[in-house]
């Protein structure tokens, strides 16, 4: 028999042991208090394992109730499903996701769509907020409804509601509408999110469900605001929203490209007109995004008639993230530029450019998010060719792709560069943020309104159409003669961008060169 085995029995019949337990307890409880005041747990540091704060009180459970119709009720078959799913295409890399645009149709119809947007996420969340219109008529109501469950279940897992939930204390904004509770928007999106995480049994991740009753621009706006309260790196924001409605398809998809314009120019003015379920959940959206900075990136749309075959009476599906704002590291750049470069030189000498390289794609998953992009050559510092695209409409090493051969040899303002100029020639790369239209009461606020240095142009006018990149600020840096050599660029008269027909859209670029990287201390 041990030492230490000989002496306990002795030491607990003389009172040593209980008075050593109890101070060892007491010191744990304190140094547990402390723990407490310094590290809550609401605060999660990067890379931490800490279990969020889940709802209080005796466990109630929200069963799912569209398991079997929407998605498979065994729990192997559906997340076997949402692997294969997630699995289907490569993400684009990027980086910063904080929110999602996603559907909440049956998985047959809508769940690649979803897969899109949700594979950006990563796994890095511990906090998830749901937010979706109410569906159902028995429910009538203002404001935001929130449920008095603890847990929402999905087959194999119940997932815990954030502990937020019992600190909600603005009456005029939240109530509880139990019949809004009751449908499918929420618990749909919950297997994508468990399989984020790694299916963790029970769930480290906790939810905000949110069902979105009438509101008005001023309530989304106060809602967008409680939510940026909350917002912390291990937050994410998923918006539960289907498009048009039963329209059929050449008329749903033109409705859809207006819906997901409006989205992209984050113009709420022009969300007010879209046809969709949640125009408030939308809303909230871009306000939140607004007031965050994060930017939109577009990765697919469809239609339950591109799963169904019936195209009569459809309905409509978008993927969209938003993010911090777009950047690479310097070894990306120089990449992109080596690309590029590479595109003009073999374009001149051979008359032809090699398909791009799917194993360096592989490499730089970045390089297929989609953005509109131009590329600029110039030559003794002056203009030799500038041509790209404005919108997103093909990943970034694509529109590179042809973006420089087009500056080399088909930009109609320039005889084709010959192979004695390559190498006096420079490469600047301006990669693009979406567009968004300017409102002005007046032609003369747009001289206000637009950032001199900062913002690319765009004027529409009677058909036509005309811009110019950040960059030509250096050269017109004042905003009246900017607009003037703007209009004159499309063929219009100098004070074209004053019409009553004139429309100017603004958008941002991520532009560097060959000596002239972005600094990002990477």
């Amino acid at each position: 028999m041990s030492e230490e085995r000989e002496l306990l029995p002795g030491r607990a019949r003389s009172g040593v042991v209980p008075r050593l337990l109890i101070a060892l307890v007491a010191w744990g409880i304190a140094v547990g208090a402390l723990a407490a005041l310094l590290w809550p747990p609401t605060t999660w540091w990067a890379g931490s394992i800490t279990a969020p704060e889940v709802r209080a009180g005796p466990r109630r459970v929200r069963p799912p109730v569209v398991a079997g119709r929407f998605y498979p009720a065994d729990p192997g078959e559906l997340f076997d499903l949402v692997a294969r799913l997630m699995a289907a295409s490569p993400g684009v890399g990027i980086r910063g996701a904080r929110a999602v645009l996603v559907p909440h149709a049956g998985y047959d119809f809508s769940a690649p769509v979803a897969a899109a947007a949700f594979r950006e996420l990563g796994r890095n969340f511990r906090r998830v907020f749901i937010l979706a219109a109410n569906h159902n008529s028995a429910a009538n109501f203002v404001g935001v409804s929130l449920p008095d469950e603890t847990h929402h279940g999905i087959p194999g897992a119940e997932v815990p509601l954030s502990a937020v939930l019992d600190h909600v204390r603005d009456p005029s904004l939240f109530v509880h509408e139990p019949a809004a509770h009751t449908m499918h928007m929420i618990e749909v999106e919950l297997p994508f999110l468990h399989h984020l995480r790694g299916r963790p049994n029970p769930p480290d991740y906790a939810i905000v469900p949110m069902i979105l009753g009438r509101m008005d621009r001023a309530a989304t706006d106060r809602l967008a605001a409680w939510l940026d309260t909350y917002a912390d790196p291990t937050t994410v924001f998923v918006f539960s929203v289907d498009l048009s409605h039963y329209y059929p398809d050449e008329t749903a998809r033109r409705l859809d490209r207006y819906t997901i314009d409006a989205l992209m120019g984050r113009d709420r003015a022009a969300l007010a007109s879209a046809r969709t379920d949640g125009n408030q959940v939308l809303d909230t959206m871009l306000a939140l995004a607004q007031r965050r900075g994060w930017q939109p990136t577009f990765l697919m749309s469809r239609n339950s008639g591109d799963a169904s075959g019936d195209k009569s009476r459809v309905v409509g599906y978008a993927a969209i993230v938003f993010h911090e704002a777009f950047s690479l590291t310097e070894a990306e750049q120089r990449e992109l530029l080596a690309f590029a470069r590479s595109r003009v030189e073999e374009q001149v000498r051979r008359g032809r450019a090699a398909e791009p390289d799917p194993e360096w794609v592989e490499r730089h998953p970045i390089f297929r998010i989609p953005r509109g992009v131009f590329v600029t050559l110039e030559k003794d510092g002056r203009l030799r060719g500038c041509v790209g695209d404005l919108m997103p409409d093909k990943p970034l090493y694509l529109g590179v792709h042809d973006a420089a051969i087009s500056a080399a040899v088909k930009d109609r303002r320039f005889p084709p560069v010959s192979e004695e100029e390559l190498n006096d020639l420079s490469i600047r790369i301006s990669i693009l943020d979406y567009p968004s239209r300017v409102y002005a009461s007046q032609p003369e606020d747009y001289l206000r309104i637009l950032d001199p240095g900062r913002d690319g142009v765009i004027l529409v006018r009677d058909g036509r159409r005309s811009t110019y990149l950040p960059d030509v600020w250096r050269d017109i840096p004042d905003p009246e003669a900017f607009l003037a050599s703007l209009a004159r660029k499309q063929g219009a008269p100098a004070d074209a961008w004053r019409a009553p027909s004139a429309v100017l859209y603004r958008y941002g670029a991520y532009a560097f060169g060959e000596g002239s990287l972005v600094d990002t201390g990477a």
